[in-house]
């Protein structure tokens, strides 16, 4: 019995039921001693973590899950998290519309809709889908934070722009909070369909539609003595390239090197580059927005 609950504590973070302490041949009273001696410890009502079994936050959200029974999946901020959309600490759960149970320390969620994919799990834990993560974001968190999730998974790869369109489709209904910022934000996109290596584009493709700039060629392309050359962001008429360094980017020699080598080549063949930081573009958009507008208008002129 201690091998087999062992290997179900190791697949749930340390964490175990009631339900299958008494499958595995537990009395109620032994169960009942082991929280007396500490070797449990109650975390929700019929869950537990055994005694050395580290806490952490996916730990708490599956314990979530477990003491909210059948049914019940990781879901808005906790789900985005769960799939790379999101950073949020916060155990966030959604149950079946019949389930009311309240959990300390959980924000739970209702759903007459929710549907429980067999296997859906990230690290063992039964989540929402990722079209549906970016649709609910919108009832707990602001546009911004929506759209970031968005390109996160557009850039990940989760889903595609006309994928998470037909979802939304299909989960909006009336009242349903969550579906109108979605759709609002898929309406301002500023990269339409195109999907970013990460955050940083996104936040500069807005940066540029806020700042009332031109419109700009994202992920350009064009052929320099030979070699192919992709710069992120592009006005080909005045030969202007913008750069955005994400923190990953200009890593290692060879990525720092990569970026050189292109700008020198950029640069031979009259064009002009300007680079911007994430800092740059998060913290000092006013500053990178005149600097653009000053070349575009330098450029023109020339």
């Amino acid at each position: 019995m201690l091998r087999t609950l062992d290997q179900i504590a190791r697949r749930q973070y340390g964490l175990l039921t009631r339900a299958q302490l008494l499958h595995l041949g537990m009395s109620r009273g032994q169960i009942q001693r082991w929280l007396g001696e500490g070797r449990l410890i109650a975390c929700h009502p019929g869950v537990y973590r055994l005694a050395g079994a580290p806490p952490g936050w996916e730990q708490r959200v599956l314990a979530a899950v477990l003491a909210a029974g059948p049914g019940a999946l990781a879901s808005h901020r906790a789900a985005a998290r769960l799939w790379g959309m999101g950073r949020s600490d916060v155990v966030e759960i959604s149950v079946p519309r019949a389930r009311p149970r309240q959990l300390a320390g959980v924000v739970v969620h209702r759903s007459r809709d929710l549907e429980v994919e067999p296997g859906l799990s990230r690290g063992h834990i039964p989540v929402t889908r990722p079209m549906r993560v970016v649709v609910d974001l919108g009832s707990v968190v602001g546009p911004d934070v929506v759209e970031d999730a968005l390109d996160l998974a557009l850039a990940n790869r989760l889903f595609t722009v006309a994928g998470v369109e037909w979802a939304l489709d299909e989960l909006a209904r009336p009242g349903r909070r969550g579906a109108g910022v979605l759709r609002r934000v898929l309406d301002d996109r500023a990269l339409g369909t195109e999907a970013a290596d990460g955050l940083l584009e996104p936040r500069m493709a807005r940066l540029l539609v806020r700042a009332g700039l031109p419109a700009a060629a994202f992920q350009h392309e064009l052929v320099l003595a030979g070699q192919k050359v992709r710069v992120d962001f592009a006005y080909p008429d005045h030969r202007l390239a913008i750069e955005v360094d994400g923190w990953s980017s200009r890593a290692s020699v060879r990525g720092l090197q990569g970026d050189d080598s292109r700008q020198n080549l950029l640069v031979l063949h009259g064009w002009t580059v300007l680079r911007f930081t994430w800092r740059d573009v998060v913290r000092r958009p006013e500053t990178v927005a005149n600097q653009i507008n000053l070349a575009l208008g330098r450029l023109s002129a020339a």
